[in-house]
């Protein structure tokens, strides 16, 4: 798992990664993966993982809204995503988002960096 406010990976009491215990986990730490990678940034996930973040304080809501939900719906797992709301507040975003995989559902609530 990783830890995306501290930039860093979680451990485990004895120093190891650790992984997620439940399939919410693993929506929640796709979610999160995906929301904080700038798309066409990385060669290695290509164009179709992540968001345009840094275009997000040029754009209306319903933009960073549709981009947020069109990237995690690009994912193989996550079948629909819908923000139920976010609120900016200075440079940080405050995130409602249920995920519908396909074995589950989670919902996401995060502050982000704009």
């Amino acid at each position: 798992m990783i830890d995306y406010r501290n930039r860093r990976a979680v451990l485990t009491e004895d120093g190891h990664p650790k992984k997620t215990s439940t399939y919410e986990e693993y929506l929640i730490q796709t979610a999160l993966k995906i929301l904080n990678t700038e798309r066409f940034r990385y060669v290695l996930y290509g164009e179709e993982v992540g968001v345009e973040r840094s275009e997000w304080s040029a754009w209306e809501d319903v933009e960073i809204k549709r981009d947020m939900e069109e990237a995690l719906t690009s994912h193989m797992e996550i079948v629909r995503a819908e923000v139920r709301s976010m609120e900016r507040e200075g440079q940080e975003m405050q995130l409602s988002i249920l995920i519908t995989g396909l074995a589950g559902q989670a919902e996401l609530e995060e502050t982000i960096s704009v």
